[in-house]
């Protein structure tokens, strides 16, 4: 098999992987002047990466780093970004990350990740696909849309709660996906209302930390399996929950390569919590090689698990996880609408403007219910007038809440911490159950 299909393979073995590496790197050099300068630079030869072990002799490369220097550089020179699909990720990082793919490479991302579901229950057409709490991005506006025998519903964050409900009990799910914080909100709106849904066959939790109070709330409420999953814009299904022991999972060896290291970027030893970095195995267009992810977590020794699969294992240990936001009213909202308070009304679609120009990296802080702090790492093109929208919708949320922008030179986490684009300091409900269920 030609190598460069080899990274359509929807299931890879170990030599299936390598081969991959080695096509995606010595395509990054030659056609990707980011790379080809930024491994020049290293002193590395691309050539001599053959396996994915050797991918640590390469650079970690940073979003901030890959966003500045534009797509001319991040993009395969061979292709035309107006014939790409573009997607954007959610920021929780602080960098928002504009995501390059053609129509097979998008293609092939949808399907490992429904590949991934099937790790976790039998599947059959038709299926109804239900998504709780995404945003109104990348032109997805329709609550729901038909890929032949799929019919996907999207249960927007915005929707009001009551249409939610009414939505969700006019079908019949076959998987529903989301964000546990969203389905924080649903199920607890489900649970208080005494209503009864009908039961998928599996819910996965995806964007955020799955959470075993949420975990638990969701198998009382949905009466079915609950399963971890990350998912990346960057990568796609990065890895899936484990069928026979839900605190481990297993990385999606057809969609990424994922190593931990410390700070310094070496390898930890299996068992040591690290940072975690992904290579992508298939995204020609625009590669992601040893991208820094922001997030934490463990590799396990490879072998056979008792869910039957032969491969890697791995435990998320530190991810998106936020604390709600607690207006003055002791109402109780997700950070993801707090983030979006902020990040909708910035001027996205002018086309004199960019995202990373303006703003390098940006964190929502909540020290009291009636004020947010906005710290900010401006970029050449800030300006202090972009806030005046946000003080009008922090308004709509509540009248007494104020804003307050810092300038900072730089925003880093603690030691050992992700970054936290939404740092909710208050008490809430969501982080009293949390404790209380890591304290039992």
């Amino acid at each position: 098999m030609i190598s460069g299909w080899t990274r359509f393979l929807p299931r890879k073995n170990k030599k299936d992987v390598d081969r991959s590496i080695r096509y995606i790197v010595s395509h990054a050099y030659k056609n990707v002047p980011f790379y080809r300068r930024t491994f020049d630079k290293s002193g590395v030869n691309p050539v001599d990466i053959r396996k994915a072990e050797e991918l640590t002799h390469l650079p970690i490369i940073k979003r901030l780093d890959m966003m500045v220097a534009g797509p001319a550089e991040y993009l395969s020179c061979d292709v035309s970004p107006e014939e790409l699909v573009i997607r954007h990720t959610t920021g929780t990082t602080g960098t928002p990350v504009t995501v390059y793919k053609n129509r097979l490479e998008e293609a092939f991302r949808k399907i490992t990740i429904i590949d991934a579901y099937k790790r976790n229950t039998s599947l059959t057409c038709p299926m109804t696909l239900v998504n709780v709490g995404p945003e109104r991005k990348d032109g997805s506006t329709k609550i729901v849309q038909k890929i032949g025998p799929i019919t996907i519903i999207k249960l927007f964050r915005d929707i009001p709660m009551e249409k939610k409900i009414s939505i969700l009990m006019s079908i019949k799910p076959t998987i529903m996906g989301g964000r546990p914080s969203a389905y924080w909100n649903l199920a607890n709106a489900l649970r208080e209302k005494k209503i009864i849904p009908h039961s998928p066959r599996l819910i996965t939790g995806g964007a955020e930390i799955l959470f075993p109070h949420v975990r638990k709330l969701l198998e009382n409420v949905f009466r079915c399996r609950v399963a971890d999953y990350y998912n990346s814009e960057e990568g796609g299904n990065l890895a899936w929950g484990c069928p026979a022991n839900p605190e481990l999972m297993h990385p999606n060896t057809a969609t990424v390569w994922i190593e931990a290291v410390d700070q310094q970027g070496m390898p930890v030893p299996p068992g040591s919590e690290g940072h975690l970095i992904i290579t992508n195995l298939y995204n020609y267009s625009m590669p992601f090689i040893r991208y820094e992810t922001g997030d934490r977590g463990i590799l396990l020794e490879t072998g056979k698990c008792q869910c039957g699969f032969n491969g890697p294992v791995m435990r998320l240990t530190e991810g998106r996880n936020e604390n709600f936001i607690v207006l003055p009213d002791g109402r109780e909202i997700s950070p993801r609408i707090m983030y979006n308070v902020v990040n909708s009304v910035l001027p996205h679609d002018k086309k004199d403007w960019s995202m990373i120009e303006a703003i390098r990296v940006f964190q929502i802080i909540q020290e009291s219910n009636d004020l947010i702090e906005i710290k900010v790492v401006p970029g050449p093109a800030y300006s202090n007038s972009l806030w005046r929208a946000v003080e009008e919708n922090l308004k709509i949320l509540h009248p007494a809440m104020r804003l307050k922008v810092s300038i900072v030179d730089d925003l880093q986490p603690e030691p050992g911490k992700k970054f936290h684009q939404v740092l909710g300091k208050l008490s809430s409900r969501w982080k009293c159950e949390r404790d209380n269920r890591e304290n039992k």
